[in-house]
């Protein structure tokens, strides 16, 4: 009997969507999630998802709109060994392997040492004002007449990155997108961008959506 057989994350995804009678574009409406990321998960295409921890994050707006178990769903994920685009965050088995004390005084006298020096030749990475390229819209005012809106531009992925508040994930080329439905008359998107270190910089853009 196939019954018994456990669903994968694809299937249980498919079978709540139409419960619920949602289709992609309605629940990247309703989650914000960008909806490539949504389209990934429904075509399997898993190498098109970015890094795990927003993956998990993504599973649980997703859960929350479909009323299904977050926990579930993201434990049928891992279970999986589903591979993303995203680097593995797993930490080293011995990370807190106790050392004997001069041991442990000389790591960290070492591990200063590669911290000064990396900081020094990354300074400006991490340090002073962060830049941006933002694409579309590539005007601080502009005029549209349909509601569906991509926003999209380039900046550091070392830098933080937010959009009206959220933080949106920078891909390894350094770019970043971000799907957002329009209000009728003037809507106000704000991008802010920090270095690790540095400032904050922040660049304001007026869409004007005429139905």
């Amino acid at each position: 009997m196939t019954d018994n057989i456990p669903k994968n994350i694809t299937e249980i995804f498919h079978e709540a969507l139409e419960i619920r009678g949602l289709n992609i574009e309605k629940l990247a409406e309703l989650t914000d999630i960008p909806k490539m990321y949504l389209t990934a998960l429904y075509d399997a295409d898993f190498k098109k998802l970015p890094a795990t921890p927003y993956v998990r994050g993504y599973l649980m707006k997703i859960a929350e709109i479909l009323k299904i178990d977050g926990e579930m769903l993201w434990q049928t994920f891992k279970n999986e060994n589903i591979t993303t685009s995203g680097a593995n965050d797993k930490l080293p088995s011995n990370r807190f392997l106790i050392k004997p004390l001069k041991k442990r005084v000389f790591t960290f006298g070492f591990f200063a040492i590669l911290v000064i020096i990396y900081l020094a030749w990354q300074g400006s990475n991490l340090l002073g004002s962060p830049k941006i390229e933002i694409t579309n819209p590539a005007f601080p005012t502009i005029i549209v007449n349909e509601q569906n809106l991509t926003l999209s531009g380039e900046t550091d992925k070392q830098n933080k990155l937010t959009i009206n508040n959220e933080e949106i994930f920078i891909n390894d080329d350094n770019k970043f997108e971000k799907e957002i439905f329009l209000q009728p008359g003037v809507n106000t998107i704000e991008f802010k961008i920090k270095k690790l270190l540095g400032k904050e910089v922040k660049v304001v853009r007026q869409i004007i959506y005429q139905p």
